[in-house]
């Protein structure tokens, strides 16, 4: 009975996120909520019972979950639909970078019926060369689901990779290479990577593989690799800093200009197109106009409010960013030189997302992966908390609910001294 009770759990685990995937709109907020509170207590129950579990099963379970989610239109992130009007625009000879859609859309450029579903149409597109070469291939379809598929199937075979690699390096730190199940089962990372395809996925391999050759001592290899996740994602820049105390300064200064040389040659197409103003137009924006699930952020601006009398993110904005920079070089260089490497990046993406404005659900999901490699439980409930961030969509639009948020900052912030707190005692400091 004991051995069944798996496979029961993971047979109501597929049912009920194929309903939340398939059946269940993003503004059903207490449906979608429901369901995920479901989703997320199989998956622990599956986590506490992996002993049960060998690491192929894990594995090809994970596999198989994904697998469920090919043929999905994604339910609750338009970016999909972006990334298919980029590829479309470029199988038309149009720079993708050059216009916003708004300005296409009354040109008659593409096809208005995609135009309605993009969330930015104002926008310039903020995507890197390597994301838009995946949008190129996905555009040669003249029908969307079978770009969506496209796009999905490149994101599983990452996925795969991931599912892969992540027991390679769980054992590298002598860790039990079933912590993988932590990943494979989480419903954040099944319904906003294979489900919404958000392109972190990308992200998290290459850091995996450079956390891999790293400590087997491949430093180019692993430079490359972290080349390669900046060059999906920028954000990845900030974890160079994580390298600093791993590496004597000659080969540290050599590491880091191998991982910009990897991402600069990346972004050699934007040399043909007009990119570089649309680029830093969409980015001043994201700084200055965006806020979304923020937490230090939002209490500066409460403090603007009272002071100013109106949202000052255009001044705090771009401070954050400086204050977050600054924060992460100076726990870089203060750290102690034996803590971990995966846990020197999880602090440092925590740094950069506690002193973001904007924190979408998928955007944790990396600290979720640095977090099992570090044995931390924090990530894992953040990516339960975030998830209610949805709460709060309508058929109209959105309205973003603080006391959501607030609950979520502030477990995560208890939860997260609670485990310092624990390690301490036993001695452990702030390394596994």
């Amino acid at each position: 009975m004991k051995g069944s009770l798996k496979y029961i759990a993971l047979l109501i685990l597929g049912i009920v996120l194929i309903s939340i995937s398939y059946f269940t709109f993003r503004y059903e907020s207490l449906i979608l909520s429901t369901q995920y509170v479901g989703l997320f207590a199989l998956h622990l129950f599956l986590a506490y019972r992996r002993k049960d579990f060998s690491l192929k099963e894990i594995i090809a379970f994970g596999i198989l979950l994904r697998a469920l989610l090919l043929i999905l239109s994604p339910n609750l992130s338009e970016d999909v639909y972006r990334f298919l009007w980029d590829g479309k625009l470029w199988w038309e000879g149009i720079d993708a970078y050059a216009f916003m859609p708004s300005e296409l859309i009354k040109a008659k450029a593409l096809n208005p019926e995609l135009f309605s579903k993009l969330n930015s149409p104002d926008y310039y597109s903020i995507y890197p060369p390597i994301n838009q070469f995946l949008f190129l291939i996905a555009g040669v379809f003249e029908n969307v689901n079978a770009g969506i598929i496209t796009i999905r199937v490149f994101v599983i075979l990452a996925e795969f990779g991931v599912l892969i690699l992540l027991p390679k390096v769980l054992i590298q730190y002598q860790k039990d290479p079933k912590l993988l199940i932590y990943y494979a089962f989480n419903p954040l990372v099944l319904l906003e990577l294979t489900g919404n395809l958000h392109f972190e996925v990308f992200v998290i391999f290459f850091l995996m593989l450079a956390i891999y050759e790293f400590d087997r001592g491949n430093r180019t290899k692993s430079a490359l690799a972290t080349g390669l996740a900046i060059s999906f994602k920028l954000v990845p820049m900030i974890l160079l800093a994580s390298f600093f105390k791993k590496l004597s300064l000659r080969r540290y200064l050599t590491f880091s200009t191998v991982a910009v040389l990897i991402a600069i040659i990346s972004f050699i197409p934007f040399m043909f197109s007009d990119a570089v103003k649309g680029i830093l137009n969409s980015t001043s924006l994201y700084f200055q106009n965006f806020e979304f699930n923020a937490s230090i952020y939002y209490l500066i601006r409460k403090i603007g409010y009272g002071v100013k009398g109106y949202n000052i993110i255009a001044t705090a904005g771009p401070l954050m960013g400086v204050l977050s920079f600054s924060a992460m070089v100076l726990f870089n260089i203060s750290a102690p030189s034996k803590m971990k490497l995966p846990e020197r990046m999880m602090w440092t993406y925590l740094i950069y997302f506690f002193f973001a404005t904007t924190v979408h659900p998928w955007y944790v999901l990396p600290i979720l992966v640095l977090g099992i490699l570090s044995e931390y439980k924090f990530p894992v409930l953040w990516s339960f908390t975030i998830f209610f961030t949805y709460w709060g969509y309508s058929v109209s639009g959105y309205q973003e609910y603080l006391g959501i948020v607030a609950v979520e900052y502030i477990s995560l912030g208890a939860f997260i001294v609670f485990e310092l707190i624990q390690r301490t005692k036993n001695n452990k400091g702030l390394y596994a």
